[in-house]
Formats: structure tokens, sequence, C-alpha cells
């Protein structure tokens, strides 16, 4: 959910250098939106007209669209709210969080990780304040500065955590799926490869196995969002727009539909936190299945491009519902895929939106943001919740 403040104008200077909303003398919701051009940069120029917008699946009108670039002030500004609110994104630095998931790395992806990180923060501008996270381990509280040489010296301490799941057959993350699920091709695959014989060597001591490491599969996915959900309790603590960038190798989710080890549960869960932390999010998937796969004896095989899609397909499930991005880094694409970040999150668009009056529930409503013009891509929340008229932010 994305809880959205509903403030007048007299509210303006006292709550400017803690939120940026817009305020009018005519109630409106805020929705910050990023809009992304074909080459990955932000898009100025656009006004109220080029936003489609719906709430709950119906037209909701766009009073506003204002362009908040950092360090550069909007010119031509509509009304003494934007203006007021143009003055405080022009003195105001980016304020990065580099979360690391340290229990999807393995200790040399954790490494090349490490590397591309600090290019990243060498990249950032002066006044750009960063601050450094890890998990699953209790790691949340932080530190943002502008010293960008002691979150490098930081970094030193990321390490890679992860541990396959392994067990008498040998079973891939897909055969695991598969198998727990019911899959009796896969299992007869699986006892037709590893068994020659012998009695604890059959189909249901294979099943038996299967069971077990998906259940070890879920409790892991449930403790990467149990350290995310406190990355975002942390952020909430702390005033103003965040970037969220979550370095990552890999969520586990079945690709099958309604299958075990399904993330999208425990991923819905997070939807209260990301609201109040206010953090624009960037999935960054560092894949290393390739080199991984050609380096172990027994993993590669055909099920190697399907093992990669279901390490990934979490993430991709974390960043639609959180309204956020996902970029897949393979091999030294890193650079690439952080200086994308640095990009797109230069600048964003505000925009005042007028709700109906069903929408001041104080209930979770799907929020649909599109721009008119092609080639464009937007990243915003998926869901908003208005507050009862009277009832506060």
């Amino acid at each position: 959910m994305f809880r959205i403040p509903v403030i007048t104008l007299l509210a303006v200077l006292a709550a400017l250098q803690q939120r940026q909303t817009f305020r009018s003398d005519t109630e409106m919701i805020a929705v910050d939106v990023a809009v992304i051009d074909a080459k990955g940069a932000p898009t100025p120029g656009l006004g109220p007209d080029d936003f489609e917008v719906t709430i709950s699946g119906r037209p909701r009108r766009v009073v506003r669209a204002a362009w908040l670039a950092y360090g550069t002030p909007t010119s031509n500004p509509e009304t003494v709210a934007a203006a007021a609110e143009d003055a405080a994104m022009a003195s105001s630095n980016r304020m990065f969080i580099i979360a690391i998931d340290e229990g999807s790395l393995q200790p040399n992806g954790a490494f090349a990780a490490r590397a591309a990180v600090e290019r990243f923060i060498d990249q950032m501008r002066p006044d750009d304040r960063v601050g450094l996270m890890s998990f699953p381990a209790d790691k949340t509280t932080f530190r943002l500065t502008d010293d960008h040489n002691s979150v490098k010296r930081d970094l030193l301490n990321i390490a890679g955590i992860r541990q396959e799941p392994t067990g008498q057959f040998h079973m891939s993350v897909p055969e695991i799926i598969d198998i727990s699920n019911g899959d009796a091709d896969a299992q007869n695959r699986v006892y037709t490869r590893e068994c020659q014989g012998g009695t604890s060597c059959n189909l249901s001591s294979i099943k038996m196995e299967a069971d077990s490491l998906a259940s070890y599969l879920e409790m892991d996915t449930s403790k990467t969002i149990e350290g995310l959900r406190g990355i975002m309790r942390a952020l909430a603590e702390v005033p103003g727009r965040k970037i969220m960038v979550l370095v990552s190798g890999g969520m586990i989710s079945s690709d099958r539909h309604g299958a075990r080890v399904n993330a999208t549960n425990d991923i819905n869960t997070l939807s209260a936190q990301a609201a109040a932390a206010n953090a624009a999010l960037f999935v960054l998937h560092l894949d290393w299945s390739y080199q991984q796969a050609f380096g172990t004896k027994n993993d590669m095989s055909s099920t190697y491009f399907r093992n990669a899609d279901i390490a990934k397909t979490g993430l991709e499930l974390l960043a639609g519902t959180l309204g956020g991005e996902m970029v897949r880094v393979q091999g030294n694409s890193g650079d690439v895929a952080f200086n994308r970040v640095l990009s797109e999150t230069s600048a964003y668009y505000l925009l005042g939106i007028e709700p109906a009056p069903e929408d001041r529930d104080g209930k979770a409503h799907p929020i649909k943001v599109k721009v008119k013009k092609r080639g464009m891509t937007t990243l915003a929340r998926s869901e908003v919740t208005i507050p009862i008229r009277g009832s506060g932010s």
C-alpha cells in the first residue's frame, strides 16, 4: 500500500522539509512517478494532460504535474505551492540506500557485488547521501552520509552466505519444485539418474527429499522477506524520498501456477512497509548462474535456463508489486546497470490527483499511471490508501 497524505496550502512551509507532496486550496493526493525514455533518461516537459491515472480502474483527473530534478529548480511554477516544492527540491540531494541480500550470494558473487557497488558509489554526485544495509542478518541500523569513502570501507564486511539445497539425490531447484508439486515424470527422471539399486533409493524417498528441500527453499524466501521488512521499517524513520537499490543473486519462486515455493504471498505482505518507507525501488539481479552451472559437476543440464528464470522470478514479483524496476545483470554488466539507476533517478514527476469521494475510505486501491506518449516507461506505486476525510495522514 502507498499511504497518501492530504494537506492544504496552509501546511506548506511547516512540512516542506519532511516530505514532497502537493498542497493547494483544493485537496489532492500526491503520487510520484518516474517517466523514462527508451535510452533510460528521465523525460521532462510533460504536463497534467500527458498522464492517465486510474484508481480502482476508474479515471481520475491529474491537476498538476511538477518536474522535480535534483539540484535543478523547475521553471514557470504553476502555484505558490509548486514553487515552494521546487525550492525544496533544488536544495535537496538524493538519498541512496544500498541493500545487499547476502543470503542470495555465493562468496565469489559477493566479491563481484562489492566491486560493482564501489564503482556505483564513485559515480554518485558529491552531495548524494548513501547508506549501506545487508540482510538477512539483523543489520537494520544504518547511517546516511555523503562520506562515500566510509561507505566503501563498510562494503568490505559484505559476504556471500548462500547455501544451495543439497541431498542424496542431487536435485536441481526446478526438480525440487516439480517433484514437490507431484510431477511424476520429473520424479522418474531423478530415479533413473540416481538410483542404482538399494532399498533407500526409491520413488518414495525421492518425493520425501523433494518435499523437505522445498520447505528449505520456502523458509529461505521467508527469511529474505523478513529482512526486507526490517529494512523498510528502518527507512520509514528517515524523512523524505529515498532510492533503494536492492542487490540480489536471486529470489526463488515457482514458475508453476499455484505451486509450492511461490513467493507471491510473502511479497504481498511487504506493501504496507514499502509504502511507509517512501522509497523508489530498483532491484539488481546479479545473475552468474551461467558461470556457476558450468563450474559445477552436476548442475549444468537441460534445467539451466529454467533454473536461471526461477531465480529471477521472485525479484520480478517484488519489483512489480512494489512499483519498482528490476534490472538483470549478467557477467560484467554491473556498471551499465548501476549507471542506469543513476540516470533514471536524477528526476521524477510529482502528480497532483483529484480523488473521488469513494476513494477516501482508508482502504487500499489499485492505482495505474500511464503516459500518453509512446516509447515511455512509467515507474509508480501499484496501490494507494487515501485516509477518510478528516482522519489525517
